[in-house]
Parts: structure tokens; sequence; C-alpha cells
């Protein structure tokens, strides 16, 4: 992925109507620099970045251009997996749950319809060197403590 900081800092100074000179001096740096950072030739230290994004009043992730589409991006996996579990085969879902997890893994909305699907698949919580699973001619230890 390309960082293109340097034509966002100047999207947002352009539709503010400032000038180079008046974002440098509210950053405290040259005007050089911001005209080096708009033409792509360098970035800002760190360190201004929130400065920078509070003088637009975005996110730090707007400044790189990130669509942080998140939470709908979410609710399209869970509507989704909600659609699998209707089906009633819980093998794709548990897949297709697991992948989703992996991009969110701390979303409790896909934890508890991941949890679900395997009480429903026929995993179950054992004592430790219990059979968890039985199935197609193999068995799965609980091996925690």
């Amino acid at each position: 992925m390309q960082i293109k900081l340097g034509e966002k800092i100047k999207e947002l100074r352009q539709l503010d109507r400032r000038k180079q000179e008046d974002l440098a001096a509210t950053l405290g740096v040259t005007n050089q620099a911001v005209s080096r950072w708009e033409a792509n030739g360098g970035y800002p230290d760190i360190e201004l970045l929130p400065t920078i994004a509070n003088c637009f009043h975005v996110k730090i992730d707007d400044l790189f251009g990130y669509d942080n589409n998140r939470q709908i991006k979410l609710q399209s996996y869970i509507e989704q997996a909600d659609r699998i579990f209707k089906h009633g085969d819980n093998i794709p879902l548990v897949e297709f749950l697991r992948n989703a997890i992996s991009e969110f893994p701390s979303e409790w909305q896909l934890q508890y319809r991941l949890a679900n699907a395997l009480v429903s698949a026929g995993h179950q919580k054992s004592e430790p060197h219990t059979i968890v699973v039985k199935g197609c001619g193999s068995f799965q230890y609980n091996t925690e403590q």
C-alpha cells in the first residue's frame, strides 16, 4: 500500500482554504517542510500527526487515507453468518466465522456466533484429557490443564 499522506494534507489544507504558510505556522514547521510533504518528498514527524489531524478535525487514520468502514464490514459479516446459520450447516459457518474473527479478533458478536456454531457442530467444553469431538474416524482430545 502506498502512503499518500502528503496528498491528503494538501487536500485538507485546500478544503480549509489555507495556505502552506498558514499550516506551517500552525504546526511550527517551515513552509518548505509542508511543501515537501505535499509533493510526497517526505513525511512529517510522527509526533506531528495528532496535531495535523486536530488541525483539520479528522482522525489520524483519515490522514493516511484509510477508508475505515470497519462497522459496516463487521455488520456484513454478522449478517452473512446469520444467513449461513439459517441453512443449518455449521461446518461452513465455523470456517466463515474463524476467518472473520481473524480480521476482527476482539468482536464478541463473532465470537458468540462461533461458540454457538461449535456447540451445534458437536464440540463441547470438557475436562482435561477427555474426548471433545468424535467423528470421521478420529477423536479430538482436550489437552488443557
